[in-house]
């Protein structure tokens, strides 16, 4: 029972107990919340500085930035340049006025064989106008007189976790360059192009390639090995790097985030082009095929891949210092410049096969622009004349048809091979958008045709073949076509033709 009202006991506390009961509490609760207060803010420092980046950069969507690797050759503006690029809107063409300078080459090669190289490069580099580096393996000197694009030292990958591992150095070097150059942060960047120190660009062609792409989108475009035992050793669906591989900025920003980590886990692989392809593997990327990219696996004369191109616009040619010289009784290197200036003077044409017909005669002639005019003393179709025939060896020296991953034909007896007239000279028609060129005969064929009493091409008739072609327009590269051909005179030793887009109802064979 409850005692009197001031004998509570245990079960009554007196006011100023409660006063100082309640004073405690008080000054409890406010240092726990000062504690509260405290603790938010030191979780708060320590998780700003681990998991943001100092200066966060609003262009990088993906949360991908990446610290740029500073090469000392590289002035501060150089590698920042005025702006930091930005991703394209996800938006479709995005790409429609591409230009020369949204492109970013990206050159591997050896500091050992740069010296010799760099006179390719020079056929197709056009000082101001393009940007891109040649990556090197150590330091090389570099003369701006020369107008190549800038020399740059590779990263050593020996010192990487993965470099240890592995003992093929070069290829792992080579297959980060993309991600080295765009660490340098250029502005306005929508592609960048892989190649070798040994290719030919037609940038021309190139440029409207890439323009039928949206870059903003990951993007893998090149192509495979003319070899079959190439592609089998590597893959059918990898770019093969010599003859070029274009990469979109998007692609480009995914691979900055994860190849490092992806080229751990392909230590057996040999090469650059098939770590970069494992690693856009991991990235669920494609191949994009274009017939334009040549990596020219090929070993002797290239007469019949060259004489046969694609209906596609002529992108690279990768190899060019290991083929026999492209036209005979002229130095490589000189080759070289005269099939450059046919390729620059009208590039959609360039190499494009067109099929013209003496049927009274039994002769037919193909017409590779800017290259070769093949006359065959018999008729043959197009179906067999767009086949390339093997004038040449795969890579591992066989020439056989199984050898090729490329339609071909067998070379027959010499009395059915072809007469051949070689590019010789080429010249824009004024006032107007034709492009002539002029093939002069070359003359080893006939005198081995003539032992054998084949039937004559008469060489005392013709000795030059002049050949009026009209550029092509734009809707040619999104529906590539064949070009008509027609036999339009014969005057003093030069047989005249013409080549153009085929008329409504015209077909090649008359």
């Amino acid at each position: 029972m409850l005692g009197p009202r001031g004998q509570a006991g245990s079960l009554h506390l007196s006011s100023s107990s409660l006063r100082r009961k309640w004073k405690w509490k008080g000054k409890g609760s406010a240092l726990a919340f000062v504690l509260l207060l405290v603790s938010a803010a030191w979780l708060l420092v320590v998780f700003s500085r681990n998991c943001c980046p100092a200066h966060p950069d609003p262009d990088d969507m993906y949360g991908w930035y990446r610290v740029p690797h500073l090469n000392p050759n590289f002035s501060d503006w150089q590698r920042h340049g005025p702006n930091r690029p930005t991703l394209l809107p996800l938006t479709a063409g995005s790409n429609a006025n591409l230009s020369l300078h949204n492109i970013v080459f990206c050159v591997a090669a050896s500091a050992k064989l740069w010296p010799m190289r760099k006179e390719i490069v020079k056929l197709w580099w056009r000082e101001g106008q393009m940007r891109g580096f040649v990556w090197l393996e150590e330091p090389a000197r570099h003369d701006p007189a020369e107008h190549l694009p800038m020399v740059m030292v590779s990263e050593d990958v020996a010192r990487l976790r993965y470099g240890r591992a592995m003992t093929h150095h070069t290829g792992v070097r080579i297959s980060r360059i993309v991600l080295e150059t765009f660490r340098l942060n250029m502005p306005d960047v929508h592609w960048f192009v892989l190649a070798d120190d040994d290719t030919i660009f037609s940038t021309d062609n190139l440029v409207r390639v890439l323009s039928k792409y949206d870059p903003s989108q990951f993007h893998y475009i090149g192509g495979s090995s003319e070899s079959h035992q190439q592609n089998l050793a590597f893959s059918y669906g990898m770019a093969f790097g010599g003859g070029g591989v274009a990469i979109s900025y998007a692609l480009a920003a995914a691979l900055v985030g994860m190849q490092d980590e992806c080229l751990e886990h392909y230590p057996e692989l040999h090469g650059s082009d098939d770590r970069l392809h494992a690693c856009i593997c991991e990235l669920g990327v494609p191949l994009t095929r274009e017939l334009g990219f040549h990596q020219c696996d090929i070993r002797g004369n290239p007469l019949g891949l060259l004489g046969s191109h694609p209906i596609a616009p002529f992108v690279s040619l990768h190899h060019v210092d290991v083929m026999d010289p492209v036209f005979p009784g002229l130095a490589a290197h000189k080759g070289l410049q005269l099939l450059s200036k046919a390729m620059q003077m009208e590039p959609g044409s360039f190499l494009q096969q067109s099929f013209c017909y003496n049927q009274k005669q039994g002769f037919s002639f193909s017409v590779s622009i800017g290259y070769v005019v093949q006359v065959f003393p018999e008729i043959l179709y197009p179906q067999n004349l767009q086949r390339a025939q093997v004038t040449f060896q795969a890579w591992n020296r066989k020439a056989g048809r199984r050898e090729f991953d490329l339609d071909t034909r067998l070379s027959k007896s010499i009395c059915w091979q072809p007469y051949l007239f070689y590019l010789d000279g080429i010249e824009a028609k004024k006032g107007d958008s034709a492009v002539i060129t002029n093939y002069s005969r070359y003359g080893d064929i006939d005198e081995r045709k003539k032992f054998w009493w084949c039937h004559y091409f008469p060489r005392e008739k013709v000795i030059t073949i002049r050949v009026t072609s009209q550029r092509l327009p734009w809707s040619w590269y999104q529906v590539p076509r064949r070009q008509c051909c027609s036999v339009t005179g014969l005057k003093d030793k030069v047989l005249d033709m013409k080549v153009g887009p085929c008329q409504p109802g015209e077909v090649i064979v008359p």
